[in-house]
């Protein structure tokens, strides 16, 4: 049974009050308040185990009943920590927001689950902060997680997720970024403990967990959430390479209980990539070999397009469609002539050398220097001058170190594939390594003259085509909406410099943020943004992950294409999310006549590949990061120079057009069936579980739950500032300044509206309003709830006498299923009995409310009535254990029997077929390791395991094996049930004495 706040225990031969329970897995931390003999009041903090608790029965004191008032805000605070089953979560305002029901659906779908662990993988800007918010403050509220680790890239989005915790749910979280804060935090506990044991919310960022001293320790905790923020940077990358922020990921995975992985890239074309996150959530899903298992994996999808989400009242489009233009940069007028020498001369230095074969360390830094060329003319000049530089250093790199920086290469493109960027300090040493192997190239096989090259760009940049049409985009825009505040992406810092000061020549306000600008400097660029007219913001990918920007933007223009479809949906998605009001205008430029249009055509296979694991791909144009970065990548660029910018190559107007031209019939078929799926998708949803949930449909429950949240609920404020007034015998006039006792405060000084020098809380009850300022709003979660929730279960209010109609008694109880320790179900029970001595359920609360306090005395019950109201209550009890053990034990069969089918389709991959071993008395002894032989997969791959003939890297993967099927197996059965008295209400006539 759990022992939580409020309950009497039995410690040392002593009795006390628990004033605090920190349950957590190994050793959980109880503070408590002596409440008999010479030692009353003394508080004692101790650890369990070693130390041991007794839960004291409660006793009634007929004698002394309580007020009515004081008994009611007991029973509310036990009806706040109700936790009525997965179906049913408390519906109170959760925090500063508008909760949308599309919004409640993961929360549902995670409340189904023993173990929470979901790929939350909806469109850029549907909100998966604020829904793993939503499920995270439920599990706080259900006392099902208590130790939480966020892990999010530094950046932008690191303080976006402080912000959001901290302002709209009220939640404190320890930020670690640094080896520095990791000292802070050390610094408060004793020397060799863990430090992460200090923070039971912690928010860490991606790059500074993934190291191997700061990993070791976050493994040790066992964390009841991970939530894992961008987890396509989680991938396992093709060849068996394990990076260090997968490493990361699959050793949070295996410690936490669990696990939501937020991306709104899960797929990007390769089927691999996509089968190891779902891996991450459970590895049955996964067939062991890069492939999935069937489609059981979708059960753990939550994926949603903003196309896809309607108002429930109205049945219309909750979001606006994207509008996508592409815009071909003109190359053809003889103002241009310049630019055309400038890209003949280039082809004429890239191309040949990559048709020679350099598909190489070499080849790879002549195509990234090609895809400069197409953002503008001044990125690649400056990364010409640098090849000029190394080339006229004395000494040549050796042999070995050529081939070195060929595989840093070839591992620099593979992270780009995969996670879109770089880092600022990873895209500078990728740029000098491409520098440097083109200078090397240029000095074993001297070909044109890179100096030449630089004289024609310098002449060709002040003509610059794209830097002209981006320019005409931006009036284009401002002839319809003068005031319009415009984003403006590109990959290369050179690029986004020139169109700075293009931009700003004409006349307009610009603004930048790069990922060498420091925090403060990004922040206030982006508010300034976000408040004022009339603004361009330029920025490069660094910054694609994190900002909002919808507030006051609704125009996008791409300068450059990136080499991940998934970047470019990272880019629209700062606009074109949840709060823009407008139509999102994205235009993306691109260069006729080289590889650059020759790139969009790729799109379509990824896109296929995706659409088959997830059926819904969000509307986005962009390239993919080739495999075979050799001619492949320039079969646009003619073999005659001269032909580079022939006058009737067609344009590419959309992205269906551009692939009906490569494949007219498989191209029309795809996109018809595209229409069809968003069409159809309502249907589609329901079929595949992408929106419902088992048991219901969330389409039709989620309205009703949101609804619930908007007013139902207990009004947590007004229940905060009555636990207030009863703890410190004084109240307020003021409804919206709370004082509360000084040690609530504690840890709290970093909250909206919190004063430590005056010791009061401002609150506001708007919770659609704009947070943070000097307001805090009271969500479920907010840690000045949490307190007064402790506070009322401790009030000695278990007695009272009421006046009302009808005289007898009623008995209210807690009946609590836990599941490893941890809650499951928790209910209130009420059985009323009447003067007859007949006892019946009753939980009509509007009874309640018209009680009317009493000050006649309690009268004493029979024992006979009090044993028939508890024989009731059991009742009562045992038909809700049933209910929950039948559902809970479905769930355990269903679970072992897919682990049992992905643990034998692992052993016989790495073992080989099991040989049958006959029952003939006289057959033959079965012949080599045990480990061929027998019917138990687990049995099989521990002896293969052992085995000193097996080679130790497959041995090492036999004993991985079993240790993920042991955790994903580890589905606890439910514990008995438990069924305490809460309360004893007695109700007298008005007439009453």
């Amino acid at each position: 049974m759990e022992i939580r706040a409020g309950d009497r225990v039995q410690a040392r031969g002593l009795v006390w009050d628990v004033i605090v329970a920190t349950p957590h897995a190994g050793c959980d931390r109880y503070g408590l308040r002596c409440a008999e003999g010479d030692l009353t009041g003394l508080e004692w903090d101790i650890h369990v185990p070693p130390e041991r608790l007794l839960p004291i029965a409660a006793r009634f004191d007929e004698r002394n009943p309580a007020p009515l008032a004081m008994w009611r805000l007991l029973h509310r605070a036990h009806a706040l920590q109700e936790m009525r089953g997965p179906a049913g979560f408390v519906a109170h305002e959760p925090g500063q927001i508008t909760v949308e029901p599309y919004q409640l659906v993961p929360l549902m779908r995670a409340l189904e689950q023993p173990r929470v662990r979901l790929l939350l993988a909806d469109g850029v800007g549907l909100g998966k902060t604020i829904q793993a918010c939503l499920i995270a403050t439920e599990l706080i509220a259900r006392r099902r997680a208590h130790r939480i680790l966020i892990v999010s890239p530094a950046g932008p989005l690191l303080v976006q997720w402080e912000k959001e915790t901290r302002l709209r749910f009220g939640l404190c979280f320890t930020t670690q970024t640094s080896a520095a804060d990791l000292w802070d935090l050390r610094r408060t506990r004793e020397l060799g403990t863990n430090p992460f044991e200090a923070a039971p919310f912690c928010l860490i960022s991606m790059d500074f967990a993934k190291q191997d001293h700061v990993l070791e320790e976050l493994r040790r905790i066992n964390w009841d959430l991970v939530i894992l923020d961008e987890a396509h940077h989680c991938v396992a990358p093709a060849g068996g390479e394990i990076t260090a922020r997968r490493r990361l990921a699959e050793s949070l995975a295996s410690c936490a209980d669990g696990l939501l992985l937020l991306t709104a890239t899960p797929h990007d074309g390769h089927d691999a990539h996509f089968a190891s996150l779902i891996g991450l959530l459970d590895p049955s899903l996964t067939d062991g070999a890069g492939g999935l298992a069937g489609r059981d994996y979708r059960r753990f999808v939550i994926r949603r397009l903003k196309s896809h989400i309607r108002d429930h009242r109205t049945g219309l489009p909750l979001f606006r469609r994207r509008r996508l233009a592409p815009v071909a940069v003109d190359v053809q007028g003889p103002e241009h002539e310049p630019v055309r020498a400038f890209h003949r001369a280039l082809a004429a230095f890239v191309v040949p050398r990559l048709r020679a074969g350099k598909a190489g360390g070499d080849g790879l830094a002549f195509v990234s220097l090609l895809k400069r060329s197409v953002s503008t003319i001044a990125a690649c000049v400056a990364t010409l001058r640098v090849v000029t530089e190394r080339l006229a250093r004395a000494e040549p790199v050796s042999k070995a170190e050529r081939a070195e920086q060929a595989r840093l290469l070839r591992a620099w493109r593979r992270r780009t594939a995969r996670d879109g960027g770089l880092t600022p300090i990873e895209e500078a040493a990728r740029q000098e390594m491409e520098a440097e192997a083109m200078a090397e190239a240029l000095r074993v096989t001297p070909g044109p003259d890179a100096n030449n090259l630089i004289r024609l760009g310098l002449a060709a940049a002040p003509s610059d085509p794209r830097i002209a049409t981006l320019i005409q985009e931006v009036r284009l825009i401002r002839l319809s909406e003068a005031e319009a505040n415009i984003l403006i992406y590109t990959e290369y810092a050179d690029s986004l410099d020139a169109a700075a000061v293009a931009l700003r020549a004409i006349g307009s306000t610009v603004l930048t943020i790069s990922g060498l600008d420091e925090e403060e400097t990004r922040e206030a660029a982006a508010a300034r943004f976000s408040g004022d007219g009339g603004l361009i913001l330029i920025s490069t990918d660094s910054l694609s992950e994190g900002l909002n920007l919808q507030a006051r933007c609704h125009h996008l223009i791409h300068l450059d294409l990136p080499y991940n479809p998934n970047r470019l949906e990272q880019r629209n998605g700062r606009i074109d999310r949840y709060g823009q009001r407008h139509e999102a205008d994205i235009r993306y430029l691109y260069l006729p006549g080289t590889f650059e249009e020759r790139l969009l055509l790729h799109l379509i296979t990824k896109y296929e590949k995706a659409r088959a694991s997830l059926d819904l791909m969000p509307e986005t144009l962009g390239v993919e990061a080739i495999e075979d970065m050799g001619p492949s990548l320039t079969a646009g660029v003619s073999d005659v120079p001269d032909d580079l910018f022939r006058d009737d190559r067609p344009a590419i107007r959309s992205l269906d057009r551009a692939a009906r031209e490569a494949d007219p019939d498989t191209v029309t078929a795809l996109m018809r069936d595209i229409d069809r799926a968003y069409e159809s998708f309502d249907l589609m949803a329901v079929a595949h579980g992408w929106r419902g949930v088992h048991g219901f449909d969330a389409g039709v429950e989620a309205p009703r739950r949101a609804a619930a949240m908007r007013g139902e609920g207990e009004d947590l404020a007004a229940f905060t500032a009555e636990v207030i007034a009863v703890a410190t015998g004084c109240s307020t006039d003021q409804a919206d300044v709370l004082s509360p006792p000084a040690a609530w405060l504690e840890g709290l000084g970093a909250l909206p509206g919190v004063d430590l020098s005056t010791g009061t809380v401002r609150i506001t009850r708007d919770p659609s309003g704009s947070p943070g300022g000097d307001r805090a709003f009271l969500g479920r979660a907010h840690s000045l709830v949490s307190r007064a929730i402790r506070h009322a279960l401790r009030l000695p209010a278990a007695v009272s006498v009421a006046e009302g109609p009808e005289p007898g008694f009623l008995r209210t109880y807690e009946m609590e299923i836990t599941r490893g320790g941890r809650p499951h179900l928790r209910r209130m029970i009420a059985v009323w009995t009447d003067q007859r001595g007949d006892a019946r359920p009753r939980d009509d609360t509007a009874w309640l409310a018209c009680l009317r306090p009493a000050d006649a005395p309690s009268p004493s019950w029979s024992a006979e009535a009090l044993k028939k109201n508890a024989a009731q209550a059991e009742v009562l009890a045992r038909d809700h254990e049933r209910a929950a053990h039948d559902a809970h034990q479905t769930m355990r069969s269903e679970t072992a029997r897919r682990l049992a089918a992905w643990l034998r389709v692992r052993a016989d991959r790495l073992c080989g077929p099991a040989d049958r071993i006959t029952d003939d008395l006289f057959g033959a002894l079965p012949q080599g390791p045990a480990w061929r032989h027998g019917d138990d997969p687990a049995q099989r791959l521990a002896a293969f395991a052992r085995d000193p003939a097996v080679a130790e890297p497959r041995r090492r993967e036999a004993v991985e094996t079993l240790e993920r099927w042991d955790r994903a197996a580890r589905l606890d059965p439910l514990d008995p049930m438990t069924l305490r008295p809460v309360g004893l209400l007695t109700v007298v006539r008005a007439d009453v004495g």
